[in-house]
């Protein structure tokens, strides 16, 4: 095959892996995305080209799918969206190059082995390092699909990582030796992709239909306002508009029986933490609906601003005021209800770029190139864990805000310090009616799965809705439109083995990799250096 062949073949590849982020019922298309780059990684070992060679070709692929994928960024900003997309895409095409050098130096099996553990190393390092983005973790690509990865709530998502790796990998096998004329090698392998594919799919159907809600019930009620953000938010209304809009939708559908409120996050305009909070004008509106229902617990969202006292140490996030003093803000998820206490919640997993600058710490400059998304500008505080809200009677609340519900790990901490109910606040009218809006609600439901939580979620625009514990939408709302919905939703208190262990197969796979890299430079480079100095 000459390169014009080879570089269609990536291209394919990145066109197959952009397609579940584009069209929600085509997951199964995963099964079979990186054939055709599998077979370009083979086809140079066999031809003996330079291993650089690859990372042309890889990158191809996943310039591919990062712009196909994530292009709504670019509504935001598209220097923004260039940037993540040619970073992650230079990183997974390191993962490949790797990939094939194991492949060159060793054997193809030790190859696809070292793709399996090398992948999912770098997604698990995308959910713990500074420039977080797991938003293209292979597994998400089953977010719409819950009936066929139930099991999640045993791996988490990069379970469904390994499954498509397994399964690509497995495809190529029955291709290359069936293009051998293997034939009864070639049967065999069909006989084991089949189990591959097969045991885990029937495994999570029985999962599915097996599973019951249990427990207790509550009444929940979910507010989407659909205040635009760019001509309403921060200049088209005011803020008392806002909260009157806010609440006015909330008396159209709370009765006597709702002990829940959802509002989005940042809905309620800037507050200062301090004694006497309660009275802030913005909370008045939300207070005089608690007064005719005092059984309501109201969790909005907020950027709230706390002043540091004199003997606190000023932190690389930290605000200079006026008087010379510092103070922190932090995008915040507020309990307000009959009581004189509000519970607060701070958002710990900020997003680079637009809530954080990476490495600001060590380079402060930075910090003003920061996405200004209205509110605060600059760097917002992250909190250091998740933080669980008290709720009715004995109930337990995880509080999500936005870019959180992507990693599954950190939900799964708020079930471990005791919610058996999950919120989700978000804004994503950023990102208008795009791909982006349904990519971001459904990975809710790879949450609900994870964890056995009915998740509610309530975004700006949208979409706002309500799943249950085995990732079904029982309630879902309209892209840009102007709603209230409510639902009564079970409370669980089971233990997952996901929530219990976490990203274990992201773990294990980190460390494999650093014996794999470790064994390349003391032994593979130790034998080259052995042979120049022969020579």
């Amino acid at each position: 095959m000459g390169r014009k062949t080879l570089l269609i073949l990536s291209i394919i590849s990145g066109m197959l892996l952009s397609v579940p982020w584009l069209i929600p019922s085509f997951s199964w298309i995963l099964f079979l995305a990186f054939v055709p780059l599998l077979i370009v990684e083979d086809l140079l070992v066999r031809k003996n080209q330079s291993s650089s060679t690859i990372l042309f070709y890889s990158f191809t692929t996943f310039i591919i799918w990062n712009v196909l994928s994530t292009w709504w960024i670019a509504y935001v900003s598209l220097s923004g969206m260039i940037f993540i997309a040619v970073l992650n895409s230079l990183l997974m095409a390191c993962v490949w190059w790797l990939m094939h050098f194991v492949h060159r130096k060793i054997t193809a099996r030790t190859g696809y082995f070292s793709l399996i553990v090398f992948w999912l190393a770098f997604e698990f390092l995308h959910f713990n390092w500074s420039v977080q983005w797991p938003w293209l973790t292979l597994g998400n690509g089953f977010s719409n699909a819950g009936k066929l990865v139930q099991w999640f709530e045993f791996t988490g998502v990069q379970g469904g990582s390994l499954w498509l790796l397994l399964i690509n990998i497995s495809i190529y096998a029955v291709y290359k030796s069936f293009s051998g004329k293997a034939i009864l090698k070639t049967v065999s392998l069909m006989g084991l992709l089949f189990l591959i594919i097969a045991l885990p799919a029937g495994w999570s159907l029985y999962l599915y239909y097996s599973y019951s809600e249990t427990g207790k019930t509550t009444k929940v009620v979910v507010l989407q306002p659909n205040i635009d953000p760019f001509s309403e938010k921060f200049s088209g209304i005011s803020d008392n508009e806002q909260s009157i809009r806010l609440t006015s939708l909330a008396e159209t559908i709370v009765t006597n029986s709702t002990e829940y409120v959802l509002a989005p996050e940042t809905a309620l305009p800037p507050i200062w933490e301090e004694k006497g909070m309660k009275q802030n004008p913005a909370l008045r509106l939300i207070d005089s609906l608690i007064c005719k229902y005092p059984q309501i617990k109201f969790v909005v969202g907020a950027v709230t601003q706390k002043r540091l006292e004199a003997n606190q140490p000023v932190s690389y996030t930290s605000r200079q005021l006026d008087d010379g003093s510092f103070s922190d803000v932090y995008n915040s998820a507020l309990l307000i209800d009959s009581s004189s206490v509000m519970q607060v919640s701070h958002k710990s997993i900020l997003v680079s770029g637009v809530e954080k600058m990476p490495f600001q710490k060590y380079f402060s400059f930075v910090g003003k190139y920061l996405v200004h998304l209205g509110g605060v500008a600059g760097s917002y505080t992250p909190a250091s864990q998740p933080t669980v809200f008290s709720g009715s009677k004995d109930q337990k609340i995880g509080t999500v805000i936005c870019f959180e519900s992507v990693f599954g790990e950190y939900v799964s901490g708020t079930v471990k310090n005791g919610a058996n109910l999950i919120f989700v606040m978000t804004n994503d009218g950023w990102f208008k009616d795009s791909p982006g809006v349904w990519q971001h609600f459904s990975y809710s439901r790879i949450r609900a799965i994870e964890t056995r939580r009915c998740v509610v979620r309530s975004a700006n625009t949208g979409i706002s809705g309500i799943i249950n514990g085995r990732g079904d939408v029982v309630k879902e709302t309209k892209v840009n439109s102007k709603v209230a919905i409510g639902a009564d939703i079970n409370l669980n208190d089971g233990i997952t083995f996901y929530v219990r262990y976490g990203d274990y197969l992201g773990t294990i796979s980190l460390m494999l990799s650093v014996l794999i890299l470790i064994y390349l430079f003391l032994f593979v480079g130790g034998q080259k250096k052995s042979a120049l100095i022969r020579l």
